[in-house]
């Protein structure tokens, strides 16, 4: 930008809140103020457990409170509750911060807020589309709501200056609720100097393999799949490899029922959350796979932090994963749900420690051409007064 700017970021959810788009969102803004601007953030104070105003890596922190339980997850009617107190707390916000521009982090709630500014206050603003606020993303969790939700998104998104998704195939589906509208693509960025691969890795001669999966418990990230792929190993295959899942979420009571269908106690392990900090530890001191079996994403931020960690990477050919990862290069690369392919890659990372190295090479390499720097720049070009006049 010509200029530092007042820029007002609003999400539901803020580290130390978990979550892969809260976290893009948390890294954006630190871009912005490493560029110079002055970064407000609004976002919930996770039911109360958390101060409703902070400074964080230079940006200040403003905390609506609003009804949560979960650290990683929001229900339906928790989003609605930020909403209503946003409602609230944004006129006298916006008066005293008197922000440039708002970035929206997810069309509902945070890009209803922005427009509602924008409608009084004239403040121009941006929306970034993650996934689960774009009609049609998760059927099975937000069917019944899309006809109301489609109704909502329309106008937000034709009033922002920017409509940004965060891949092409994301896009691709905003697209078909607002078919006349410009839609742009920006990849979310990874930290490549913390998310950096050990100078001493683990010898997987000496220990077993260290396997890892980073998502929330939920039904579309397929870890329900990866529980029968890891059961259909043979005896000693299985047994050269230990899984640690890491997160939280509704589909928990699921997973370890199917951990122990499969009895799989003693090879696959289910922690809590855990912190981002000793996370990118694991993954770059003690990481050997890492597997995201999802049936829907956008470009998950943990699947970069795991490239950029060296890990050996197997996911799934959905979202803007196959855009990003070159099948048999960079990644193994299987179809969403088939345990039989899911299987089959474990085994063959698993037996081939050279293809396992080359995976970890190049997976670096492909990491590399991604950074919040880049990303940022590209956020700050949507802001330019070229980008103002959208088509409807």
């Amino acid at each position: 930008m010509e200029s530092a700017q007042k820029l007002l970021i609003l999400c539901h959810g803020f580290p130390p809140y978990y979550g892969g788009a809260e976290h893009a969102a948390f890294d954006l803004a630190k871009e912005a103020v490493k560029a110079g601007h002055r970064v407000t953030v609004v976002t919930s104070d996770i039911g109360g457990r958390l101060p409703a105003r902070e400074t964080m890596d230079g940006m200040q922190i403003i905390r609506v409170h609003a009804r949560k339980k979960r650290w990683s997850f929001h229900t339906t009617l928790e989003l609605m509750d930020f909403l209503r107190m946003g409602m609230k707390r944004m006129p006298a916000i916006v008066k005293d911060i008197k922000p440039d521009f708002i970035w929206a982090h997810f069309s509902v709630p945070a890009g209803f807020l922005a427009r509602k500014s924008f409608q009084r206050f004239g403040i121009p603003y941006g929306v970034v589309l993650h996934g689960s606020d774009v009609p049609g993303y998760q059927p099975g969790r937000f069917r019944a709501i899309y006809p109301a939700l489609r109704r909502v998104v329309r106008p937000v998104w034709k009033d922002a200056c920017a409509v940004v998704a965060v891949s092409d195939d994301l896009r691709k589906l905003a697209a078909k609720t607002w078919p006349s509208g410009t839609i742009d693509v920006i990849p979310n960025g990874v930290d490549t100097d913390r998310f950096a691969p050990s100078a001493t890795p683990t010898e997987a001669s000496t220990v077993k393999l260290q396997a890892r999966v980073v998502a929330q418990w939920i039904e579309r990230k397929g870890i329900h799949f990866l529980l029968d792929a890891i059961a259909a190993l043979d005896g000693p295959a299985r047994d050269t490899i230990e899984w640690h899942l890491y997160g939280s979420g509704p589909y928990e009571a699921e997973l370890h029922a199917r951990i122990a269908t499969h009895r799989l106690s003693q090879h696959v392990h289910m922690h809590g959350l855990l912190p981002r900090d000793e996370l990118a530890d694991l993954l770059c001191e003690n990481t050997d796979l890492f597997v995201l079996p999802s049936l829907q994403e956008g470009l998950p931020l943990a699947l970069l932090e795991a490239l950029s960690a060296g890990t050996a990477v197997i996911a799934t050919r959905v979202g803007g994963i196959p855009s990003a990862l070159k099948d048999g290069h960079d990644a193994i690369l299987t179809d969403p749900g088939d345990v039989e392919q899911l299987r089959d890659a474990i085994l063959r990372l698993t037996q081939d420690a050279t293809f396992r190295h080359t995976l970890q090479s190049n997976g670096r390499q492909t990491a590399l051409r991604y950074s919040w720097a880049a990303s940022w720049r590209q956020y700050e070009g949507a802001m330019s007064p070229v980008a103002v006049a959208r088509p409807a």
